[in-house]
C-alpha cells in the first residue's frame, strides 16, 4: 500500500489530535498577530498555500495579512509595508527548507518576530521562532503532503479561533464526520479519477481559491499533469480563450452563473459543491469547514489519478522531500 493514501486516511484521526491539544501556543500566536501592524505569511508549494489560507482567515479578523512565496522572500521585503510588518508566519512540513530558512533569517536580521508552524520539534525553523506551533501528524513519508498540510490548515484554524475554542470544537466535530463520509466515498473517488481528462483547471474564490491551488499542485506532482488554478471570476479575464473539451474544470465555490458560461465552452465543467452535497449527502457547516474538505477530496482524487495513470504518488520522478522522523 503506498504511504500517501495511508497518511491521507490518517486525517481523521488527526482531528482527535486538535480537539485534546494545547490551546495555549495558537492563543500567544494571535495575540501576537493582532498586535502587529501587519503579517507576512509565507511557504513553498503546499506550504505556501497553507500560507495563503492563513492570510485569508486573518484578513476575516480584521489583520493586514499577505501571503508571500518563500522563494521571493527577500524581494517582497523590499517593499515599505514589509519594514513596518514585524510579524511573520512561516510554514514548512521538515522545517528545513532552504527558502523558509532564508526567509526566517532576514526576518531575524531585521527585527521582526517569527511564528512557525511546521511538523518535526527540533528543526531549523523551530529554533529560528519566537512562537513554534507544531502539527501533530507525525512522519510524512510520501513526497506529495498530504496530513502535514492538513496539520498546517487546522493549525491556522487554531489560530482563527484562538479566542473562541467552543467554535473550534464544533468545527473540527464538523469535520471529523465530513472526513468520515468522503473517505466513505474512496471508491466512488476513485472511478471520478479515473475519468479526469489529461488537462484540469481547478476555479475557487475565497477560502476555495488555495484549495484550488493545491489540487492543481497534487495533480502536477503525483500524475505530471497539465494543471492550473485562478480565482473563478479571474479565469474570465482572458484565461477562459484556452477552454475547449480537452479540460476538465473544477468549480470550488457556488457560481452558478460561471458553470454555465463555461458550460458552453466545455462539457467537461464540474460543481464540486454539488458532488459533495448533492451525491454524496455532505452537510455544509459553512465556508471554512466546506474548504477543508475539498483539500481532502483533491487529496484523493490526485492519488487515485495517479494509480490508474501506473505511477508512484509517492515518488514522484523528479521532486525531492526532506523527512524527519
Amino acid at each position: 500500500m503506498h504511504h500517501m493514501i495511508q497518511e491521507i486516511r490518517e486525517e481523521v484521526g488527526l482531528l482527535d489530535k486538535y480537539l485534546s491539544g494545547d490551546r495555549e501556543v495558537p492563543v500567544s500566536a494571535m495575540i501576537h498577530i493582532q498586535k502587529s501592524k501587519g503579517c507576512i505569511t509565507s511557504g513553498n508549494g503546499t506550504s505556501y498555500n497553507a500560507a495563503y489560507y492563513l492570510s485569508l482567515l486573518l484578513l476575516q479578523r480584521n489583520v493586514l495579512s499577505i501571503p508571500v512565496f518563500a522563494s521571493e522572500f527577500s524581494n517582497f521585503m523590499k517593499g515599505e509595508f514589509a519594514f513596518q510588518a514585524r510579524e511573520a508566519v512561516l510554514f514548512s512540513q521538515s522545517g528545513e527548507t532552504s527558502d523558509i530558512i532564508s526567509a526566517a533569517s532576514y526576518i531575524r536580521k531585521r527585527s521582526g518576530s517569527i511564528i512557525s508552524i511546521s511538523n518535526v520539534p527540533a528543526s531549523s525553523l523551530t529554533k529560528l521562532s519566537d512562537i513554534s506551533i507544531l502539527t501533530p501528524a507525525g512522519p510524512e513519508k510520501s513526497i506529495a503532503a498530504t496530513k502535514s498540510h492538513m496539520g498546517q490548515l487546522l493549525s491556522s484554524l487554531s489560530i482563527y479561533f484562538a479566542n473562541e475554542p467552543e467554535e473550534l470544537n464544533i468545527l473540527l466535530g464538523n469535520l471529523k464526520e465530513g472526513f468520515k463520509q468522503i473517505m466513505g466515498r474512496e471508491e466512488d473517488i476513485r472511478k471520478f479519477a479515473e475519468g479526469l481528462l489529461p488537462k484540469v483547471i481547478f476555479l475557487g474564490s475565497g477560502l476555495d481559491y488555495p484549495v484550488a491551488r493545491e489540487g492543481a499542485l497534487k495533480l502536477k506532482e503525483t500524475c505530471s499533469m497539465i494543471t492550473d488554478a485562478y480565482p473563478t471570476r479571474e479565469f474570465l479575464h482572458g484565461p477562459k480563450q484556452i477552454l475547449d473539451d480537452s479540460w476538465t474544470v473544477f468549480i470550488l465555490s457556488r457560481e452558478e452563473a460561471i458553470k454555465h458560461e463555461l458550460s458552453k465552452l466545455s462539457r467537461n465543467v464540474i460543481d464540486l459543491d454539488a458532488i459533495m452535497h448533492g451525491k454524496y449527502n455532505i452537510k455544509f457547516h459553512g465556508e471554512i469547514a466546506d474548504s477543508i474538505l475539498k483539500v481532502l477530496f483533491v487529496q484523493l482524487l490526485s492519488y487515485y489519478r495517479a494509480v490508474f495513470l501506473g505511477l508512484d504518488p509517492d515518488k514522484p520522478s523528479k521532486l525531492t522531500k526532506v523527512i524527519t522522523s
